[in-house]
């Protein structure tokens, strides 16, 4: 999953949906209300608007009156504001005519420590570094995702995760290999860890999708 562009420090105090504001054109769905990414604080909407996507657009730039940050990020086209309490973007998907679709991301300030690291808690091999690392509490259920990058072979950070995560506890339920690509799957309990593990030029990409019941 891909989310917001950038951290501002000038953020100081949260907010939620009730700060957001709503076309009325607009259907909106909970997607993610208690999620983290790189240590931020994250919710999540969908919409669906009986509006186009120029209007969604003109709307927020009227609404936050030149108050916003227009960019592009994959697929979507981005509106984002700062306001005393927190960070707010629209995503919306490029389409013709209506309805138009996308998401509300609310992003507060970070809760961690300030010389925390993202991922420090993550079971990485040596000269590795965290890209990315989502987490979100659904109920019962505690789901992360994390990306790395890796140095060192496929071969070998396939084996590092093999040793290191029997050790901890987990038995290897799938192992099995596509190229120089390494797909690992363990299991504790309930518990499930999928270790997806590709070349990506001199470096080992490494991909860590988890979820865990609490």
């Amino acid at each position: 999953m891909s989310f917001i562009l950038f951290v501002s420090t000038t953020v100081h105090a949260n907010c939620d949906f009730d700060d957001f504001p709503i076309m009325d054109e607009m259907s909106v769905q909970g997607v993610m209300d208690d999620a983290n990414y790189n240590n931020r604080p994250m919710s999540i909407r969908s919409f669906v608007a009986d509006a186009s996507y120029h209007q969604v657009i003109n709307y927020y730039h009227k609404v936050w009156d030149k108050r916003y940050d227009d960019s592009a990020f994959g697929v979507w086209h981005q509106i984002t504001t700062i306001t005393k309490k927190c960070m707010m973007t629209v995503q919306l998907a490029g389409q013709q005519g209506s309805p138009s679709s996308g998401r509300l991301i609310i992003s507060n300030p970070s809760t961690a420590k300030a010389n925390s690291v993202v991922g420090d808690d993550i079971l990485a091999p040596p000269d590795s570094d965290v890209v990315s690392d989502l987490i979100t509490n659904d109920g019962p259920k505690k789901g992360r995702v994390t990306m790395l990058s890796a140095g060192g072979s496929t071969g070998d950070v396939a084996g590092f995760y093999q040793s290191e995560m029997q050790n901890k506890g987990w038995s290897i339920d799938r192992s099995f290999a596509e190229g120089d690509a390494r797909v690992l799957v363990f299991r504790k309990g309930l518990n499930i860890s999928n270790i997806l593990i590709i070349p990506a030029g001199n470096m080992t990409q490494v991909l860590i999708n988890e979820e865990i019941i609490k």
